[in-house]
């Protein structure tokens, strides 16, 4: 802390977490490792092999002896089962932190079956959470129908909650090769949240103001080329 005169200049800082569920979770996560972003990043994960190649702080490898690394098959039960087992491990990795965003790919059986634990692990705790659910292209089959269900299910034990809509990329983003419009879906899942915590720190430092002055500064200038409220879906 810092005094000048009858200024007050604070750093707050909330403890804040960053959770990918499944594969297009733990992409979004790994992003974050490049940014400024003031957040502690945690992947879980049931297939081995992409769990090793993501970035972020801690790495949850759940349901190892039952699927031996290879991943939920695309089965959400499966998915949740597996949470559900590594629920403490995923308590503990959330505890201490005052808000937490879980992100999820949904069609598939990670992300589908095991956000929803992730967010009541975190929710149990008295964590503010959110969550960001990836919704599959239309043309996926299955997968759409197994998404609605899952997005269903998410929203019903966490209601803030977005879904990022894979057919609005394709609307939104028709110059862009598929890689490269998905690199720009993940920054734009980062700037929401990174948007929702300065909106955080802000309701920190509102509460300390009431006690005493305070000054802070905030960067304002930065401007997305594809702001996330074009690819949620209604």
């Amino acid at each position: 802390m810092h005094m000048t005169g009858n200024d007050i200049e604070i750093a707050v800082e909330p403890r804040i977490a960053v959770v990918g569920v499944g594969g297009a979770g733990c992409n979004v996560v790994s992003a974050f490792s490049d940014s400024l972003c003031a957040v502690d990043t945690i992947a879980i994960n049931t297939d081995k092999d992409a769990l090793h190649g993501t970035d972020a702080d801690t790495k949850i490898y759940i349901c190892k002896e039952v699927l031996k690394g290879e991943g939920a098959h695309g089965d959400a039960v499966i998915g949740k089962k597996c949470a559900d087992i590594h629920r403490d491990e995923i308590r503990q990795a959330l505890s201490g932190h005052d808000v937490v965003f879980v992100i999820a790919g949904l069609g598939g059986g990670t992300g589908t079956g095991a956000a929803s634990v992730v967010i009541d692990a975190a929710r149990s705790q008295g964590i503010l959470t959110f969550a960001v659910a990836i919704s599959p292209f239309s043309f996926e089959g299955r997968r759409k129908e197994v998404a609605r269900e899952g997005y269903r299910h998410i929203r019903s034990v966490c209601e803030h909650t977005i879904l990022v809509d894979n057919d609005l990329v394709l609307a939104r983003m028709p110059d862009l090769t598929m890689d490269r419009a998905f690199a720009e879906v993940n920054r734009s899942i980062m700037r929401h949240v990174m948007d929702c915590v300065a909106a955080v720190e802000e309701t920190f430092v509102d509460e300390i103001s009431r006690q005493r002055p305070v000054k802070t500064t905030r960067d304002t200038s930065r401007k997305e080329k594809y702001p996330i409220e074009l690819l949620i879906s209604a």
